[in-house]
C-alpha cells in the first residue's frame, strides 16, 4: 500500500530536503518520462490524422499537455538534483501535478462538449465529398 501521508507534511513539501533522493522523487522522475512518451505518441496521432479532422484538434492539445507536464517535471527533477532553492521542493512537483489535472480537467470537457459532435459532423462531412468525387 502506497503511503501517502508524507504529501501533506510540511518538511516533506518544503524542505529542507536531504541530500539523497527519495523514492518519490524517483518516482516523478519515471512521471516525466512517461508523460513525454505519451506526448510523442499523441504527436504521431496528430501527424497521421486526415487534414482538418477534430482529432488533430484534441491530440494536439493532449500533446501540449503531456509534453509541457513532461518537460517541467523534468527540469524540476533536474533541479532536485541539484538543490536550487524554491524549485527542488515536492511542492512544486505537485503544484505542476496539480496544474496537469486541471487542465486534463478542460480537455476531457472539451471531447465531451465539443469533439463529438465535430468529429460525428467530420465524418458526416468526409462521406458527402466522397459520393460528390464520383
Amino acid at each position: 500500500m502506497v503511503d501517502v501521508t508524507k504529501l501533506w507534511d510540511k518538511r516533506y513539501l518544503f524542505g529542507p530536503n536531504p541530500f539523497d533522493l527519495a523514492r518519490s522523487d524517483h518516482i516523478f522522475f519515471v512521471l516525466a518520462i512517461t508523460c513525454v512518451i505519451i506526448a510523442a505518441a499523441a504527436k504521431i496521432i496528430v501527424l497521421r490524422a486526415e487534414r482538418g479532422s477534430p482529432k488533430k484538434i484534441l491530440f494536439g492539445r493532449v500533446f501540449h499537455l503531456f509534453l509541457t507536464i513532461g518537460i517541467l517535471l523534468g527540469i524540476w527533477y533536474g533541479a532536485r538534483i541539484e538543490r536550487i532553492p524554491w524549485i527542488y521542493t515536492h511542492f512544486t512537483a505537485l503544484l505542476l501535478l496539480i496544474v496537469g489535472l486541471v487542465w486534463f480537467g478542460f480537455i476531457t470537457r472539451f471531447y465531451l462538449r465539443v469533439h463529438r459532435s465535430a468529429q460525428e459532423r467530420w465524418q458526416d462531412e468526409q462521406v458527402k465529398l466522397q459520393y460528390l468525387k464520383r
